[in-house]
């Protein structure tokens, strides 16, 4: 039981080759037979303990030769994984790094400043772009104090920003900035909220951008669209005023017209209407030239024509016209006339039709506006100038209105409540004419107290004086010529232009030979060789008078040929001479005029 129960020490020294020094002296004494046995036995034990260690150990070598395998393949794996996560690594660095490059030099090179401010509202980063709209550098800007820059209407941008990014993340706004020139721009700025990935706010990114030429643009477009309407409205002011005008004249024409058809009539009740008549229709032209001439004025087509003009008959001619109208309106007005130019030589040289017109829309204007009193015309040399003075006893102008009257379909007193007539042109018309002619028109007026109108123009000497001269040629024309024995082609498709021109010119004793289309003309001209002259119509269906014209430079180049034409641009008038045409007459053609311009040709 001994041997038994010590049986792991023996073994034990079994294993360590201590075998037969570990047997007691007893049992080797006293079991001697039964040694050989145990000895087998502990040495089969021994064999069999042996074998279950090795094979244990085989197994255990076998699992640990697997477990290295499997921890080198492991080691192996983690190395390329850890290789591969080092280049990730890299890349994503590389990558992180050429995308703040990308978006660092995309923030930089932007037009618009971008700017970030954090949660407290302070400036952290800002592009170049940010310094460069207000003209400062990074330095300088930050040496400011950034509200100091800030239009003082626009104090209150900071706290609308701040509400609204607080409230809806967003603002949208303009900002008026002061540059460092001196001058304020207008920014147009959009900013947002920028949180982080937990939701808290971190601050807020802004982008400004310069709109001030924008708003420059935005704003001359609003004055343009300003004037605009304000010129429609001129406008249908005038065309209101064109009907009323019109129609007031016309009204005379057609009424006293009708009236002499009646049977009843007197010859001094004739000759009464027939004033009327012409008066009116007078009127009439004088609307219509202005309105011509208004149309002109805006195509630049006015020009100016200089010609030897006596400035004493154009006096005398105008204030017998001025006397006309105060006798005609039965106003109690004294016209007073000083012609302080009878003392100089009066030809000068000057566009006298521009010139008469314009001195007629003054005195015109000067009858109306006054109720009684008188008129004064003055005319005199001064400085080198010849000035022309109206001074009037009338109602006057504000002084407000001074330079208003002289804007286009402008009046003191504008719309159907307006106590005179007229169109508002004149003074437009004359204004523009007087500075083409290189001089100046100026007006002193107080309300109630009367208006002083005045034109100066150089003064163009051309010599000597040319009053009786002229009032001789005009008493002259009244008289009829003798044209017994010519011939004249008169060419019109008009029935009626050719009854009047034909009664004209029947006391002449000239033999009219009436044509009214161009075909027709040129049959007549070929078969009747002794035609002396030819008044031809311009505006004529199938073949109009400029073909007509160059056709009778065909068949007689040496005939005289004198156009008639409602066009009154000078353009036209050039065309129509260029075309072979001796002379133009513009429509209305009166009598004096035809007689003067044939005359030319046959006498």
């Amino acid at each position: 039981m001994s041997v038994i129960a010590d049986l792991p020490v023996l073994f034990s020294f079994l294993l360590n080759g201590n075998v037969i020094s570990y047997l007691h002296p007893v049992v080797i004494s006293q079991n001697s037979v039964l040694l050989p046995g145990i000895l087998a036995a502990i040495s089969l034990i021994v064999c069999f303990l042996l074998f279950v260690n090795y094979r244990k150990q085989i197994i255990q070598n076998g699992q640990l030769q697997r477990e290295i395998r499997l921890f080198a393949e492991t080691n192996e794996k983690l190395k390329k994984s850890i290789k591969e996560i080092s280049y990730q690594k890299e890349l994503l660095k590389k990558e992180r790094n050429e995308s703040d490059i990308f978006y660092k030099m995309l923030v930089q090179s932007a037009d618009d400043g971008i700017s970030f401010y954090d949660s407290s509202w302070n400036l952290k980063y800002a592009n170049s772009a940010f310094y460069s709209l207000v003209g400062y550098d990074r330095n300088e800007y930050d040496a400011l104090n950034p509200y100091s820059i800030v239009h003082p209407d626009d104090r209150d941008y900071q706290d609308r920003r701040m509400n609204s990014l607080l409230k809806e993340g967003m603002f949208d706004s303009e900002l008026r900035l002061l540059h460092k020139k001196g001058h304020y721009l207008h920014l147009s700025t959009r900013s947002v909220i920028v949180r982080s990935e937990e939701g808290a706010i971190i601050g807020s990114l802004t982008i400004s951008r310069d709109i001030s030429r924008l708003k420059q643009a935005l704003n001359e477009l609003v004055k343009a669209n300003e004037v605009a309407e304000a010129s429609n409205r001129l406008k249908s002011n005038f065309l209101a005023n064109i009907s009323h005008e019109i129609r007031t004249p016309l009204n005379s024409v057609v009424g006293f017209s009708n009236l002499l058809l009646a049977e009843d009539v007197s010859a001094e009740t004739r000759t009464e209407y027939v004033e009327h008549i012409n008066f009116n229709s007078e009127k009439l032209l004088q609307i219509i030239g202005d309105i011509i001439d208004l149309s002109r004025l805006e195509s630049s087509q006015i020009e100016i024509r200089y010609e030897e003009t006596s400035i004493n008959s154009l006096i005398e001619e105008i204030s017998r016209e001025t006397r006309v109208i105060i006798k005609r309106n039965e106003k109690p007005i004294i016209l007073n006339v000083r012609n302080n130019f009878r003392e100089h030589g009066d030809l000068v040289f000057t566009d006298r039709i521009w010139l008469k017109r314009v001195l007629n829309h003054l005195l015109d204007n000067a009858v109306k506006f006054t109720l009684d009193g008188s008129v004064d015309f003055i005319c005199s040399l001064e400085d080198g100038k010849i000035l022309f003075r109206v001074k009037d006893t009338g109602i006057g102008i504000n002084r407000e209105n001074l330079n208003r009257i002289f804007e286009e379909f402008r009046q003191e007193v504008d719309g159907h409540q307006r106590p005179f007539e007229g169109l508002g042109v004149g003074l437009t018309l004359s204004r523009e004419v007087v500075e083409r002619m290189g001089g100046k028109i100026f007006v002193n007026s107080e309300k109630g107290m009367g208006s002083e109108f005045g034109i100066s123009i150089p003064y163009r000497p051309a010599g000597g004086t040319r009053l009786r001269a002229v009032e001789a040629a005009n008493d002259l024309l009244i008289a009829s010529p003798d044209w017994k024995g010519r011939k004249c082609l008169l060419v019109d498709d008009n029935k009626d232009v050719i009854i009047y021109l034909t009664r004209i010119l029947a006391e002449t004793g000239i033999e009219i030979l009436p044509s009214r289309s161009g075909y027709e003309a040129l049959q007549l001209l070929k078969f009747t060789p002794e035609i002396n002259i030819v008044l031809l119509d311009m505006q004529m269906p199938e073949m109009n008078g400029i073909e007509v014209t160059r056709e009778i430079r065909k068949i007689r180049p040496d005939i005289h040929i004198v156009a008639q034409t409602a066009f009154i641009f000078e353009n036209d008038k050039d065309i129509i001479l260029e075309a072979g045409c001796d002379a133009c007459l513009i429509k209305p053609i009166r009598r004096e005029q035809l007689l003067s311009v044939m005359k030319g040709f046959l006498e």
